[in-house]
């Protein structure tokens, strides 16, 4: 009787925490999700007075930033909210649960709270991992996007058309905000206003540095072609420093693995012998 509870327990997490960060994301509603993320959880909007209740603690603004740095545009702060307090509910239901199948009622609070507040704080670990992935991907395709743009806009075609030209070829965070970029501009928006739009939601420095240098052209009249030979370059340098850097790091990260799997097998391969030459054997 108690296994079918335990895994519907464990089936209800997995759920909550899916449908908090897992968006199922069309290209329209993803735009229209991008264009309005920062308005659209104003309180007047909740349904609920619970809802409510519960949302005023929070800083819709700093939440939404974080979801659209992550690339989540279709889950809502709300969602995210109510979703992280279902997933601390049924998780510190699973510890009483459990409490009661290990006949630990002594444990029964501890087991409650610290699952409750896993199941609170854990969706914030994997909404910063996302984040530190998203900026990882779109500085790996920088050069790569700017070469190609590059080349596009010395042949003699038009900046907008180079990027979806370029997007076109290639999968990935930058590609998705390339294409939003360009949306914004067919929408009306000026393409300084969307490049800098974009700066702001994926906060990457690389990307920001970019559209620095695009806008900066664009108002003083610059040769956009060199000007984005120069930032590839740049990319180019700044992720291989990237790269020295972790293999720098690799010596240290090493000495753990050494210590706990190779040193145990060497010591045996040179003490056995001592060892058994002193228990008398040949």
């Amino acid at each position: 009787m108690l296994i079918p509870i335990i895994s519907a327990c464990c089936a209800a997490t997995f759920f909550a925490v899916t449908v908090a960060f897992l968006g199922f994301r069309s290209d329209a509603s993803r735009r229209v999700a991008e264009l309005d993320w920062a308005n659209r959880n104003k309180p007047g909007q909740e349904r609920s007075s619970v809802v409510r209740k519960i949302l005023s603690g929070v800083d819709k603004t700093a939440v939404g930033a974080k979801l659209a740095e992550a690339g989540w545009y279709q889950t809502t702060v709300t969602q995210f909210v109510l979703s992280r307090c279902l997933a601390g509910g049924i998780a510190g239901a699973l510890g009483g649960v459990l409490a009661i199948v290990f006949k630990q009622p002594n444990l029964f609070f501890v087991a409650v709270l610290v699952l409750a507040l896993f199941g609170l704080i854990g969706p914030s670990f994997v909404i910063d991992g996302a984040i530190k992935k998203r900026k990882q991907a779109i500085a790996r395709r920088i050069p790569d996007l700017l070469d190609m743009v590059s080349t596009t806009v010395e042949a003699g075609t038009a900046l907008n058309s180079a990027l979806a030209t370029a997007t076109a070829s290639f999968e990935g965070p930058l590609a998705e905000e390339i294409a939003i970029v360009l949306s914004d501009v067919r929408l009306g928006r000026s393409r300084a206003d969307a490049f800098t739009a974009m700066a702001q939601r994926a906060k990457q420095p690389d990307l920001s540095q970019l559209v620095t240098a695009i806008v900066q052209t664009e108002r003083l009249g610059g040769n956009i072609g060199s000007v984005l030979d120069e930032l590839a370059q740049e990319a180019r340098a700044a992720r291989l420093a990237r790269a020295e850097q972790i293999a720098a790091k690799l010596p240290v990260l090493m000495i753990l693995p050494m210590a706990f799997f190779m040193l145990p097998a060497l010591f045996v391969m040179i003490f056995t012998p001592v060892i058994s030459s002193m228990l008398g054997h040949k």
